[in-house]
């Protein structure tokens, strides 16, 4: 088979397979299936390879994560090159593994090699180099740099508005600046942000989805800092609904939502 057909079959295996240790185990198959096919030297098999290590860090479990994507490097660089973009993305994803080990420096060395490597290869118009500048960010906020990861973000944002296939990607950028304004005590900058990002999700995108609750519980919040908790309790009501329609009634994010919406409604009660 060729590599875009096993890609589709491991969509299928996200798709069919009813839990982590079923998509694992075919996830498996599929990528030694791969190598006894095309060779453990190919590029097709450091492709598999990419997205088991992208199904194991979506499962928490880092360490195999990283042996996946360190596996795919070399191959990468052997049949596509340093400066060909699947090389730069492998790289971004190794980064973000360690990143989520708490490696910081490591990961943000390795996002700016990402985005260099991107400028070279697509260019800083590209969605690809967006996600870099995000995924630079998301170290900054770990590291406590608020402004720094809102600039990022507001730079990532300016590519993607530019991009009209990157409307979701946008809708993210824009909740994650929104948050950030929130922590800098920006509540006007926030809320217009967090209000673009709804009106795009209700009239271009669709409110099916995690991004829908996770705006309007940070235009919550941005309404209890200042002090507006009856506009507070409506997004935090909406944000529990949307969250309980996509997960059911019993998912931490509906509790939560509905934790802020109880703080709401005992300080308008406090209020009367």
């Amino acid at each position: 088979m060729m590599v875009e057909e096993y890609l589709a079959q491991v969509d299928q295996a996200y798709e069919s397979c009813p839990g982590g240790e079923e998509a694992e185990k075919r996830l498996i198959v599929l990528t030694e299936q791969c190598g006894d096919e095309h060779g453990r030297d190919s590029a097709a098999y450091a492709s598999l390879l990419g997205e088991l290590g992208g199904f194991y860090r979506g499962q928490g479990r880092y360490e195999q994560a990283e042996a996946c994507f360190h596996r795919a490097l070399p191959l990468l660089e052997t049949w596509l090159g340093v400066g060909s973009p699947q090389y730069a993305t492998t790289l971004n994803n190794l980064a973000g593994v360690h990143r989520l080990m708490g490696r910081c420096g490591q990961a943000m060395e390795e996002f700016h090699r990402c985005l260099e490597l991107y400028r070279a290869s697509v260019g800083e118009c590209h969605i690809l180099y967006a996600s870099g500048l995000n995924n630079l960010s998301l170290v900054h906020l770990d590291l406590g740099d608020l402004e720094m990861a809102l600039e990022l973000q507001r730079q990532a944002a300016d590519i993607l508005d530019r991009l009209p296939q990157a409307k979701g990607e946008l809708v993210s950028s824009l909740c994650n600046q929104g948050a950030l304004c929130q922590r800098l005590g920006r509540l006007e900058e926030a809320e217009e942000k967090l209000k673009r990002a709804l009106v795009l999700l209700r009239e271009e995108l669709s409110t099916h989805t995690p991004h829908y609750h996770a705006v309007l519980n940070a235009l919550g919040v941005v309404h209890y800092a200042a002090g507006r908790f009856a506009a507070a309790l409506d997004c935090f009501s909406q944000a529990a609904q949307a969250a309980q329609t996509l997960y059911g009634p019993d998912h931490p994010e509906v509790k939560a939502a509905l934790t802020h919406r109880a703080l709401a409604e005992e300080r308008l009660e406090a209020r009367s």
